[in-house]
C-alpha cells in the first residue's frame, strides 16, 4: 500500500464528485454492482455490528453526518469560513496494489477474482483493527481526556481503473469522522489516525502479499508475485510506458472537460458526454488508439498486448521448483513483519499489526 491519510472537508455532493472523478466512465459496470459504496459499522472489539451496499443518496448523507441506519444527524458540520476550515467529514486512505498486479488481474480473469478477494481482506483486517485502536476525547477543552471509541463507521469503495482507464485496482477506504463514545457521538481524534497510518499501510500490504489464492492463482497462469516489491515480474518493465499514457490521457480529458464546462456553463456532464470525452482523449493525436467500447480497460490492454506484454506474460513457464516456493515464502514474511515496526506506533499497535501478519502469513502455501 501506498499513500497516507487525507481529510475530506467537503459536504455530500462533493464526496461524490471526488469519488466519481477518480476512475474512469468505463468503471460505472463494476461500480453499479452489489461491490459500491460498501459500508460497515464495527464495534470496539473490531467486530462488524452490520453492514451493507449505501445508495449514492445515503452516502451523500453519511458524509454530511446523517447515519445511514437510522437518519438521525450525527452532529452539525462546521462549514469552511474566511479564516477556518470546515469539519472534516471523513479520513481515507486508499488499498492499492503496484500497477503491475493490475494489469495482471485486467489479463486473467483469475487473478482478478483473487485480488478483489485479497484487497476485500485487507480492507477488512484495517477496518478491524482501527476499531480496535480509534480514539475520541471527552471532556471540556483543556480537561479532555482520551477515551477509545465504542462504534465507527467505515465506507468502502472499490475501483478498477484511473481516471484515465487503465488498470488499476484500489479501494478508497472512508474512515466516518464521527464515533460514538460515552453516550454521544463525538469526534474521531484525526491526530491519532495520522499516527497510525504507518502501521495500517504494513497492515494492508502484509493481508494482500500473503494472499494465498492470489499467489497460487499467479503461479498457475505464469506471472510471478515479487514479494520484496509486490509486483509482477513480467509485467514490471511496462510500468512506465502505461504511466506515461495514463498521464497523456489524463490531461487530454481535463482539457477536453474544462472546455466543455466552459461552454456549456451550470450543466452537469452526463455519463454519455464523458464517455464521448474520454473516447476523444484517447483518440487525440492518436486516431488509431481509441478505444472500442466504454470499458476503456480493453483499449489499455490491447496496448499492452501490441507491446507483446501479454504474449510473454502468458507463455511464461510455471515457476514449478517447490525450493524457489520456499525461499518466496521466506522472503515474503522478512519483508511484511519487516514492515510492520513503524516508528510513530505504540508497542500495542506494532504487536497487534504482528500479530495479525503472522496470522497471514502461516496461511500461505507451503
Amino acid at each position: 500500500m501506498q499513500g497516507g491519510v487525507i481529510l475530506l472537508r467537503g459536504t455530500g455532493a462533493d464526496a461524490l464528485r471526488y469519488v466519481e472523478a477518480d476512475r474512469s466512465r468505463a468503471d460505472d459496470y463494476y461500480l453499479s454492482d452489489s461491490t459500491g459504496v460498501q459500508y460497515a459499522v464495527l464495534d470496539a472489539s473490531g467486530e462488524a455490528v452490520s453492514s451493507r451496499v449505501l445508495t449514492a443518496d445515503e452516502y451523500a448523507g453519511w458524509v454530511d453526518w446523517i447515519n445511514p441506519d437510522t437518519g438521525e444527524q450525527m452532529g452539525k458540520p462546521r462549514l469552511a469560513g474566511l479564516d477556518r476550515q470546515g469539519s472534516p467529514r471523513f479520513a481515507e486512505m486508499v488499498i492499492n496494489t503496484p500497477k503491475s498486479l493490475s494489469v495482471a488481474a485486467a489479463l486473467h480473469p483469475e487473478v482478478s477474482k483473487a485480488l478483489d478477494a485479497a484487497q476485500q481482506d485487507a480492507l477488512a483486517e484495517i477496518q478491524r483493527w482501527l476499531a480496535q485502536y480509534s480514539v475520541t476525547r471527552v471532556g471540556p477543552r483543556g480537561k479532555q481526556e482520551v477515551v477509545p471509541i465504542e462504534h465507527m463507521q467505515v465506507v468502502g469503495i472499490t475501483h478498477r481503473t484511473s481516471r484515465a482507464g487503465d488498470p488499476h485496482r484500489h479501494i478508497h477506504m472512508q474512515i466516518g469522522a464521527r464515533v460514538w463514545a460515552a453516550g454521544k457521538w463525538r469526534a474521531l481524534d484525526t491526530a491519532a489516525t495520522f499516527r497510525q497510518q504507518g502501521a495500517i499501510r504494513a497492515l494492508g500490504t502484509a493481508v494482500i502479499a500473503a494472499s494465498p489464492e492470489l499467489a497460487e492463482v499467479l503461479d498457475r497462469h505464469g506471472p510471478l508475485l515479487d514479494p520484496v516489491t509486490g509486483e509482477v515480474t513480467e509485467l514490471e518493465p511496462f510500468n512506465a510506458l502505461m504511466s506515461k499514457r495514463g498521464e497523456q490521457v489524463r490531461k487530454n480529458l481535463e482539457r477536453l472537460e474544462a472546455e466543455w464546462e466552459t461552454a456549456h456553463p451550470g450543466e452537469t456532464m452526463g455519463p454519455v458526454v464523458s464517455s464521448r470525452l474520454t473516447a476523444q482523449a484517447w483518440a487525440y493525436e492518436r486516431p488509431a488508439k481509441k478505444p472500442t467500447t466504454l470499458r476503456e480497460e480493453e483499449a489499455w490492454l490491447t496496448e499492452v498486448r501490441a507491446k507483446d506484454t501479454a504474449r510473454r506474460s502468458v507463455n511464461k513457464s510455471r515457476i514449478g521448483n517447490e525450493l524457489a516456493r520456499v525461499v518466496q515464502c521466506q522472503r515474503m514474511q522478512l519483508w511484511s513483519l519487516s514492515r510492520c515496526v513503524v516508528p510513530g506506533t505504540t508497542i500495542g499497535a506494532k504487536l497487534t499489526v504482528l500479530s495479525s501478519s503472522e496470522t497471514w502469513l502461516c496461511s500461505t502455501r507451503s
